[in-house]
């Protein structure tokens, strides 16, 4: 796994919102993506605008071959929700070589 962004001071909503939505991106890519397979590897970067969004991305990479869900998930459905409450868009890009997820929100 690799990790970098600056440290950002979040309000405990976004910070809540931010740990559901890595929990549940962790969890999905233990049991069917990137973290499946002993070689998949996940980057996660993130970036603070000047006007005071965040910008989330969650790569997964050499995990078994990705294909689009025919129906949002539980855990789909939770991101989407706790990020929407907070003003935020959540975008699902499901590639073959693995799920990028790009979170922004204005914390």
């Amino acid at each position: 796994m690799r990790i970098s962004g600056p440290e950002v001071l979040l309000e405990p909503d976004a910070a809540q919102a931010i740990a559901i939505t890595l929990h549940e991106l962790a969890t999905n890519a233990t049991k069917y993506g990137s973290l499946s397979v002993s070689n998949g590897q996940i980057e996660l970067n993130w970036s603070h605008e000047d006007d005071g969004r965040l910008n989330l991305r969650w790569m997964e990479m050499g995990g078994p071959p990705v294909r689009a869900p025919t129906r949002t998930g539980f855990g789909g459905r939770v991101i989407e929700q706790m990020i929407g409450q907070l003003k935020g868009e959540t975008r699902f890009d499901w590639r073959a070589e693995g799920l990028v997820c790009e979170i922004t929100l204005r914390v």
